[in-house]
């Protein structure tokens, strides 16, 4: 056995792989480092091979291949754990373990998912065991400090957490990564980084102040989107009545730029031309929409193509492919399957770039990039040597390259792997609706994702959306039944098929919009603008006229599940929001003076009124599922 101490840590390393490795006060136990071909662990011996002041490394063999380890300290008390292969031939199928510790007592983990929505947040102790998957940076806390365990945003190899919590404790998680079907023989994976500190903000803002940054980042101008109301039965006119209320609005017109016209315009997946229910085309809309004074968007899901499209059809050697060489279903949402376009092939590189300058050229200033992570589902891609990892930003470069100096794009389900070079927004929350489970699984992964904000890209938390059960009298405000596709012919219960997309009250809608404008990215109005009731319009014009302010700060992220006190600087003042998420009162209150603020009263953003202040302390009696977002002003 080998023992080395660093600043702050301590590494244990056998010759069979075996290591512990305690940092502080986290100790992470039953590690190896694991090499499986198609699922068999490989015998694997280990020799130190040098030692320094700050690192450590090994020479490791087993009959496919050699590996090089390394431990070394950087120069915040952190470790890094890098591992390097050399295989005598390509692999179809290889797992590398480098952590699989178990029985850490934590008090809270917070992990990431790979793109929008999907972050984890697990306060212990649990009432049922739990399983999480965790890109990124992954935060476990217990007491007053936290480990993080952080890969690089963009990576050779996919390197992921997998991991299982019961009780006060991880059970058994792992830092792994899967490579399969790459003709590479040189297997060099970016390192683990593992850090202490007992500022967990600070350790996540860092880690994303060390990616690489955009050139520019865009403009937070709020705007109009079909989807959330319309679906798929957006029409043309509808599209300009919206336009035309919105231009009409004093407030609205001021600060509204844009009106993005969602999926339902194209003919299918793959033929992206205008469908009957847009006859005068989408040049057309787009002169429409300039003439208006808005800059006009289009969706697209780039790499998806349906089996009704042409290229599925007679260009299938565009496709990406199965485990068995030939094209596969990889996408399926809503019952509707599709391919997957190659980016690997020069073909498909100037079928994107051909694409989207037709449509850049037509006047459209925002295109929403849709189903994005369905590509990596694809097993294989024609140039074997490209590592999945890289596949994002293929994709994208070709649309970037035809859309730079005209147009801005948005990820949505983008893999933040693909960087920060290919897009200028990307979706951080899942799929919102006005409806309160929306509202409360999205809540975690817009407010985990503050360390990307105006500093990778313009977080989009999802749609702005105003209308409720107790506003207006719109007799479609619940006629979309969209999980309808989900009920098969033998099902003897309609169950959650029937579900709307709206159930929230006012409340809960000043609850959802709040924290849009906590999360100071993309503001997105969704919509039928003119059947909202004037109170939802109030609504509408507050959000869109608000002062974008710095990122939102989930104060107790690291000790909730679900952040109840959330604090944003302005300009001139701040913004503080308590949330009661519960269904029984409660009472919410914040000490402002560790804030920086010093105030004898606030004024409530949604009313107006004045809120008093008494000892410097922000406190709420609330009902259950309202807020109270307070306005400081300096």
């Amino acid at each position: 056995m080998w023992k080395k101490k660093f600043d702050g840590a301590e590494l244990s390393f056998e010759e069979n792989g075996n290591f512990q490795l305690c940092l502080d006060e986290f100790s992470l136990v039953g590690n190896r480092i694991q090499i499986r071909y198609a699922g068999m662990e490989a015998a694997l011996h280990w020799d130190k091979c040098a030692e320094e002041d700050r690192a450590i490394r090994f020479h490791g063999k087993e009959t496919r291949g050699e590996w090089r380890l390394e431990f070394y300290a950087g120069r915040d008390r952190e470790i890094f754990l890098k591992l390097h292969g050399e295989l005598k031939q390509p692999e179809p199928h290889l797992t590398v373990i480098l952590l699989n510790f178990h029985d850490l007592e934590a008090d809270h983990l917070l992990g990431q998912g790979i793109s929008m929505g999907h972050c984890t947040s697990l306060l212990f102790p649990l009432k049922e065991n739990k399983t999480f998957t965790s890109y990124y940076q992954t935060m476990i806390t217990r007491e007053q400090k936290t480990l993080q365990i952080a890969f690089p945003l963009v990576e050779k190899q996919v390197l992921k957490l997998d991991g299982s919590a019961c009780g006060k404790s991880l059970c058994d998680c792992s830092v792994n990564t899967e490579i399969s079907f790459y003709d590479g023989v040189s297997i060099d994976l970016d390192p683990v980084q593992l850090r202490v500190s007992t500022n967990p903000f600070a350790m996540m803002t860092e880690w994303a102040d060390a990616q690489q940054k955009p050139e520019t980042l865009p403009d937070p101008a709020p705007g109009w989107n079909s989807w959330d109301y319309y679906r798929w039965t957006i029409t043309e006119q509808e599209v300009l009545e919206n336009a035309e209320f919105i231009a009409r609005d004093p407030v609205l017109r001021k600060h509204v730029k844009r009106i993005i016209v969602d999926d339902g315009w194209q003919y299918c997946y793959g033929e992206w031309d205008a469908n009957s229910l847009f006859p005068s085309g989408m040049e057309f809309l787009a002169k429409e929409l300039i003439r208006m004074g808005f800059e006009p968007g289009l969706w697209f899901a780039p790499s998806i193509v349906e089996p009704q499209a042409r290229i599925a059809q007679v260009g299938y050697d565009m496709l990406a492919c199965g485990d068995n060489g030939y094209p596969c279903l990889c996408y399926e949402c809503m019952r509707r399957v599709g391919f997957v376009l190659d980016p690997t092939q020069e073909t498909v590189q100037k079928h994107l770039y051909n694409l989207f300058s037709r449509y850049s050229s037509m006047g459209y200033k925002h295109f929403k990039l849709d189903f994005l992570a369905a590509t990596l589902k694809a097993s294989q891609f024609k140039d074997r040597l490209v590592s999945h990892s890289a596949i994002m930003e293929k994709l994208l470069t070709p649309i970037r390259k035809a859309t730079r100096g005209h147009a801005q794009l948005l990820g949505c389900n983008y893999l933040y792997l693909g960087g920060t070079g290919v897009v200028d927004s990307v979706r951080v929350g899942g799929d919102i609706h006005a409806t309160w489970h929306g509202i409360t699984e999205n809540v975690i992964s817009v407010a985990a994702r503050f360390w990307a904000n105006k500093r990778l890209w313009l977080n989009d938390p999802d749609f702005a959306v105003c209308r409720s059960l107790d506003t207006g009298s719109d007799p479609d405000l619940t006629r979309l039944l969209c999980c309808l596709v989900f009920n098969m012919p033998h099902d003897q219960e309609i169950g959650d098929h029937a579900r709307t997309l709206v159930d929230v009250y006012r409340p809960q809608s000043e609850i959802l919009l709040s924290l849009v404008l906590m999360a100071a990215g993309a503001v997105n109005l969704s919509d039928k603008m003119t059947r909202l009731a004037p109170a939802d319009i109030e609504m509408a014009r507050r959000v869109v006229s608000a002062e974008s302010g710095e990122t939102g700060i989930p104060l107790d992220l690291f000790r909730s599940e679900r952040p109840s006190y959330w604090h944003q600087k302005l300009k001139n003042g701040h913004r503080v929001l308590l949330i009661n998420w519960s269904d029984e009162p409660a009472i919410r209150e914040l000490p402002l003076t560790p804030l920086g603020i010093t105030a004898s009263s606030a004024t409530n953003f949604w009313t107006d009124e004045i809120v008093s202040v008494e000892h410097n302390c922000f406190r709420a009696e609330l009902a259950p599922r309202t807020c109270l977002l307070g306005v400081f002003q300096r």
